[in-house]
């Protein structure tokens, strides 16, 4: 119903008068292809997060704009560490994260925690949905976020500061020399929060006070335009300081102490054009990713708790293209990617090492302006699991000017990573543990012989042996664009799991500790529509509607059920009964139906700008947690205690969330910002602990430009 009355009002807005402006550009993206094409020629399913955008709606962390996209989830990791982004219904896991180009490590427990990213020097976002395993291999199953940094061709010197809600601070600094064809930048960023707490009744805090700072170099050397040479070099790092209350079946303990983390990534890249029709890229790839806590009894200051987690990533590769002619295109690459992880959640604390060696060829075709075909493969070769192919193959064709029809098909694979397999995690202070799939049995008969296991949550005999994920995607979309006035874009989407490795809540241990582990669920999809359109209501005011609707159901499920042989049981008469299709909800953390309205103002003559962007979630199911979260007792979800997300158990309500901001431009130079975040304050504690409440802020930014 949502997307026909949208539908309508498209129809509305083709009948309009009003201004020629247009309101699409074809914008120039990398990642679709690892080539450089316009967005209006990308067969794929694609968007663009521009600067323009970021800085109007006064984002400035990664995971506050990306929030706000049409089809993209931001979701908490177990008990509320760290979140993750989710993708067309598909786990956090499964989007490639990169930056400039290259992927970004540091998965603790599936999610790569987003507010690591500042968007202060940030040029614009790619998004590309679906399987991109054809180019990027593991990780890439669900589709690809490159969030690609600023690198101006002028001398310039911006500052910006911005003070928010929780004493936040946020202080940037942003140079940049350019001297005939060489280019120097320099970025550096502070950020800092007093935290909050939703439980002042509690000891410590939801959220413990934390700093962080990045710092990130570019050197670019071009001579000739037939050779460019290219630097890229970060450094972040992150301090925590903790406060928790453990609660014990018989006791709690007061703890404190610091989490702090560390990301070191250099990226050498020489690009060597040959002619006017082929280039030669190479690029050598370094990062480490290194998380260390530790935790002291308040009472004895004796030793409670240590975690210490360190990831290696090496990863030199090459890729050429080239124009047989103005029609074709053929692109080749080659890599090796040597990975490494050390942590104390293993037994042993040793380096587990594994490579990857993959090949990649791509061939795009053009013709008359008409079609635009891209097919390509990769080939990934592994000794842990084996070999890997990922085909893709995405065509759009262009109707008449103002209409394209797309289509695109393809697979992805994820691959068991270490923690799946040896994961040995028991965080105490956050009152859970994670266990691999090949520590499990162990652990529990360990705890079953102390009599610490109260209730089992999950058939323990079905976890074992993790197999690759795969999956294969189709996507159909279309594209209108209503005499330059407006641009309607909708896409169909269908991604069938195999092997599809879900965090799996086990048993809980008489002092409420949960025990997680991980399971393949053998068949799964998600498969939903999303719609968009955006238009110019005045000349200053440019609207966006978005919408999607998402089903994402475990396919054993729906057979078990359909032979009747899925019960839940009443929690208070203790009466099981059948559960029925329709009582069947799907997996966990999935929202229905996701719409968002978005209203920019921009006055180009007195320079003021605002933005008004409301999203709504529908309800959703959490995975069976209960226990105790740095102090607070939560109750099982599942209310019928059949482990299957149905009508019967708890959800979180649908909720909206309102952001607001509006700027002045003054003397060309200097910009005051001040916006509110989640206006209407809506929080929900114990199930989405990464809304705080309200958030006002106020930025300022000065920006010197010297050409």
């Amino acid at each position: 119903m949502r997307l026909i009355i949208t539908f309508c009002l498209f129809l509305w807005i083709e009948s309009l008068g009003a201004q020629s402006d247009s309101v699409h550009l074809n914008e120039v993206i990398i990642t679709a292809t690892k080539t450089e094409r316009s967005i209006g020629t990308v067969p794929m399913p694609v968007s663009v997060i521009k600067a323009k955008i970021i800085n109007q709606s006064g984002s400035s962390r990664l995971q506050d704009i990306l929030n706000e996209q049409n089809g993209l989830n931001v979701v908490a990791q177990i008990n509320g560490f760290g979140n993750g982004i989710q993708m067309q219904g598909l786990n956090p896991d499964y989007t490639m994260i990169l930056l400039d180009g290259e992927p970004v490590i540091g998965r603790l427990t599936g999610n790569l925690e987003l507010n690591r990213v500042t968007l202060a020097n940030v040029k614009k976002i790619e998004i590309i949905k679906g399987p991109s395993s054809s180019l990027y291999g593991s990780e890439a199953l669900g589709g690809v976020i490159n969030i690609i940094t600023k690198s101006p061709l002028q001398n310039q010197l911006e500052i910006g500061l911005k003070y928010a809600t929780n004493n936040t601070q946020d202080v940037s600094l942003n140079s940049n020399w350019n001297h005939a064809n060489l280019n120097i930048s320099l970025f550096g960023n502070h950020y800092r929060t007093s935290g909050f707490d939703f439980h002042p009744d509690i000891y410590g805090q939801t959220v413990s006070p934390y700093y962080n700072s990045t710092l990130q170099f570019q050197i670019k050397q071009d001579w000739n335009g037939k050779h460019l040479l290219m630097l890229n070099a970060k450094a972040f790092r992150e301090v925590q300081e903790n406060n928790y209350q453990v609660v014990n079946s018989l006791d709690s303990i007061r703890v404190f102490g610091t989490t702090q983390i560390n990301d070191y990534s250099i990226s050498p890249q020489y690009k060597l054009k040959i002619g006017e029709r082929a280039f030669i890229n190479f690029t050598n790839y370094g990062s480490i990713y290194q998380a260390y806590t530790y935790l002291n009894q308040n009472a004895s200051g004796l030793a409670y708790y240590t975690d210490s987690f360190e990831q290696r990533l090496f990863k030199p590769e090459i890729q050429a293209s080239c124009f047989f002619n103005t029609n074709q295109k053929y692109t080749i690459g080659a890599g090796l990617a040597f990975e490494g992880v050390k942590t104390n959640r293993y037994d042993d604390n040793k380096f587990r090492k594994q490579h990857t060696d993959y090949l990649y060829i791509q061939h795009e075709f053009s013709w008359k302006h008409k079609i635009e075909w891209v097919n390509g493969i990769r080939f990934d070769m592994n000794p842990v699991y084996g070999n890997q192919w990922s085909p893709k193959t995405a065509i759009q064709w262009t109707l008449k000017p103002a209409f394209k029809l797309k289509a695109s098909f393809g697979t992805g694979f994820k691959a068991p990573d270490f923690r799946y397999l040896y994961l040995n995690f028991r965080n105490a202070a956050a009152g859970y543990f994670v266990y691999g799939t090949s520590e499990l049995k162990s652990e529990l008969e360990l705890l079953e012989q102390k009599g610490e296991i109260q209730q089992y949550l999950y058939d323990v005999n079905s976890i074992g042996k993790l197999f690759p994920e795969k999956s294969i995607a189709v996507n159909f979309g279309a594209q209108y664009d209503f005499h330059n006035k407006a641009q309607f874009e909708f896409n169909l989407f269908r991604n069938d799991l195999k092997n599809l490795i879900e965090t799996q809540a086990v048993a809980v241990t008489k002092d409420l500790k949960t025990i997680y582990s991980y399971s393949n669920i053998k068949k799964a999809y998600t498969q939903g529509i999303e719609g968009s359109i955006r238009f110019k209501i005045t000349k200053a005011i440019q609207a966006e509607l978005n919408s999607q609707i998402l089903y994402a159901k475990d396919k054993e499920v729906i057979q078990l059920i359909e032979d009747g042989l899925v019960f839940g049981r009443d929690p208070v008469t203790k009466v099981s009964y059948r559960i029925s299709k329709s009582d069947y909800f799907g997996l966990y953390n999935r929202s229905r139906h996701t719409e968002s309205i978005k209203l920019f103002y921009e006055n180009s003559k007195s320079n003021w700008n605002a933005s008004f962007r409301i999203i709504y979630k529908s309800k959703f199911g959490i995975s069976n947690t209960a226990g105790s979260v740095q102090g607070n007792i939560r109750p099982s979800s599942d209310i019928n205690s059949n482990a299957i997300l149905d009508r019967y158990d708890h959800f979180v309500s649908g909720y909206l969330l309102c952001n607001v901001s509006v700027s002045k431009l003054l003397f060309s130079k200097l910009k005051i910002q001040a916006g509110a975040d989640n206006l209407f304050n809506y929080t929900d504690p114990d199930r989405i602990p990464n809304l705080f409440g309200r958030n006002l802020y106020i930025t300022i930014n000065y920006k010197l430009i010297k050409n």
